[in-house]
């Protein structure tokens, strides 16, 4: 029994383990104070990485972030990181290691993504000098993701006492998340302290999750702890831990695998066919469900089932190979390019949730081993490197065409200017701004001289400034005539009229002096404005046309940029393309070699079965 299952305890372990390193994530802040942030923001959660970046980069050359800099650092460095530009993101939080101005906080998540980066890289030594530089201020997001990654090191390392230490320390100083938990607990488990990683994982297991992600979480632990106690020959805790794992969860092939190994290791072969007999009848291309199609006539055998073992024995090479037919058709699928046209066809976005997508419910055979495919770190970068280059690729073709857009504005504006040109040229060449200036300058001396002299005659409206001259004209003519009573009567007449007048002008001397004066004040700013528009207009009509053609220059180097891009962009992305091709016919290929194994172990079985049948008591089945 052991020649099956031994082989398949510890990688359930450190797949395990390995997949918990997700729990870390990006948070950038939830509030913006610059629309541009803001901006880049919405595009974010939006998982348009792409167009985040973009938004980031075009705000920091316009120094439009004055109150996230910081931030839109960190935030790019991660996008960058994200993309797997590790070189242009380390060189962010170098920069901002370098920056006198950064606070704690942001010195500690520049180091975190540091060792991060380094830990993509598989520098683990690297990752945790990195790590050892993070101390004092910090968020608590940041200390959880800290210690994550840093215990996820040390057991990677197999410095496991080391990772102990680390994450007691986190749980003492209550930066505590369930991830930290399953560490623990593992770390324990491979440090040989079972009952302490056993609790640990025992607590994890028994978690009322509310969420999808602590489900997972939950069963891991549970699986993780069965196959723990698998190893060390306790079967009925290995059971009970292996019973606690959903039916129809993710991970529910390799705990009924373990269930039926756990009961064969106790001899309770009878029990063992339950969990088995369930696990044959699922999909045959999961590595568990074929090792179940070998354990199940196994367990037959030991009862003495010898003629149902033979018939699940040949039952189960015939399912093998049809299995290695699938994988050869499958196989040549890839090769015809299917797989990548299905990748094309899926939702183009920049970001991590088109991982999911994949999970399509397609007949193709290019799809048949999904899910074993999507288990390889190395072939979900790839395929994530794929459709980056996808997205990258639509968004030039739309710069290519929507860069003509360039063309036909500055068309419009250079018709635009040749239309405005010649009334331009007639204003420049018009003396109306001198004539205004001089009159300008002459209502001014007037004015300052009817202040000198306190002159309310000189403000007089046009209608009382004729009445006023009339009364002057009478007077002279008055003056001419004899001295008689008539006459002295129409001169004081007149004299009358010429007061009540003068007692007019005078009551309104102040309120007209006053408009006067900010009318003349108003009028200078205009002819200012006017002489600055002049002169503008003057400088505009030599430097636009050969701002015409600098824009003209600029757009086809543009044009002449994208279209390079597009072509470096086209034959990376074939490249990556026959990398995904190559990963995938070679993982299929490891998959054949493997039936192939498990063809030859069934075919030694059925032979053995049969011997022990005719011959009971020579030989017995190991």
């Amino acid at each position: 029994m052991q020649r099956f299952a031994c082989g398949f305890i510890l990688p359930v372990l450190l797949m395990l383990l390995t997949a918990s390193a997700s729990a870390a994530d990006r948070k950038p802040p939830a509030t913006a104070q610059d629309l541009q942030f803001g901006e880049a923001l919405f595009y974010y959660f939006q998982e348009d990485w792409f167009n985040s970046i973009v938004r980031l980069q075009i705000a920091q050359a316009q120094q439009r972030l004055p109150n996230h800099g910081d931030e839109a650092e960190l935030l790019l460095g991660g996008l960058d990181l994200s993309y797997g530009l590790r070189n242009a993101a380390s060189e962010i939080f170098q920069r901002m290691l370098t920056d006198e101005h950064a606070d704690a906080q942001t010195r500690n998540r520049a180091w975190f993504y540091l060792a991060r980066i380094s830990f993509q890289r598989g520098d683990g030594v690297s990752a945790l000098q990195a790590l050892s530089k993070i101390s004092g201020d910090m968020t608590r997001a940041t200390r959880i993701e800290a210690d994550q990654l840093h215990s996820l090191l040390l057991l990677q390392l197999g410095q496991n006492d080391a990772a102990i230490d680390v994450l007691q320390a986190a749980k003492d100083a209550n930066t505590w998340s369930p991830y930290l938990a399953y560490n623990l607990g593992v770390a324990y488990i491979r440090s040989g302290q079972l009952e302490r990683g056993a609790k640990e994982l025992d607590t994890l297991g028994e978690l009322s999750a509310r969420s999808e992600e602590l489900r997972l979480l939950r069963d891991k632990a549970n699986l993780a702890l069965g196959y723990s106690y698998l190893q060390e020959g306790a079967t009925q805790q290995s059971r009970e831990s292996l019973e606690r794992v959903r039916l129809e969860g993710p991970l529910s092939n390799k705990a009924l695998l373990g269930a039926g190994w756990a009961d064969a290791e106790a001899d309770e072969f009878g029990r063992a066919l339950v969990p088995l007999s369930e696990l044959g009848k699922r999909n045959a291309t999961d590595p568990a469900v074929q090792e179940a199609l070998l354990a199940l006539p196994y367990a037959m055998a030991r009862m003495n089932l010898h003629g149902r073992a033979v018939q699940h024995y040949n039952d189960a090479i015939a399912t093998l190979f049809d299995e290695k037919g699938k994988l050869d058709g499958s196989i040549a699928a890839i090769r015809n390019g299917e797989l990548l046209e299905i990748l094309q066809r899926q939702d183009l976005r920049s970001g991590s949730g088109w991982l999911q997508e994949l999970t399509l419910d397609s007949q193709s055979p290019a799809l048949r081993y999904q899910v074993t495919l999507m288990a390889a770190h190395e072939f979900q970068e790839a395929v994530k490197n794929y459709r980056d280059l996808l997205v990258l690729s639509n968004n030039l073709h739309t710069w290519a065409t929507d860069i003509d857009a360039y063309d036909d504005m500055l068309s419009t504006r250079q018709h635009r200017f040749r239309g405005n040109r010649p009334a331009a040229e007639r204003a420049l060449r018009s003396d109306d701004h001198e004539r205004l200036e001089r009159q300008h300058r002459r209502l001014s001396t007037r004015l300052a001289r009817v202040k000198a002299t306190n002159d309310p005659v000189g403000l007089a409206a046009a209608a009382e400034a004729e009445q006023w001259k009339k009364l002057n004209n009478i007077k002279q003519k008055l003056d001419g005539l004899p001295v008689n009573p008539d006459t002295d009567a129409l001169r004081e007449r007149r004299a009358r009229v010429e007061g009540a007048l003068y007692w007019q002008l005078n009551g309104q001397y102040k309120p007209r002096l006053w408009e006067a004066e900010r009318r003349l004040v108003e009028v200078a700013g205009l002819l200012d404005q006017s002489a600055q528009a002049l002169q503008s207009l003057d400088a505009a009509r030599s430097a636009t046309p050969a701002d015409f053609d600098a824009f003209e220059q600029r757009i086809d180097t543009q044009r002449g940029h994208i279209q390079a891009l597009l072509e470096r962009t086209d034959r990376v992305h074939l490249a990556q393309g026959e990398l995904i091709e190559q990963l995938a016919v070679n993982e299929l290929e490891q998959q054949k070699k493997r039936l192939d194994t498990y063809i030859v172990q069934a075919r030694l079985s059925l032979a053995q079965t049969f011997d022990n049948a005719l011959y009971p008591g020579k030989g017995a089945v190991q």
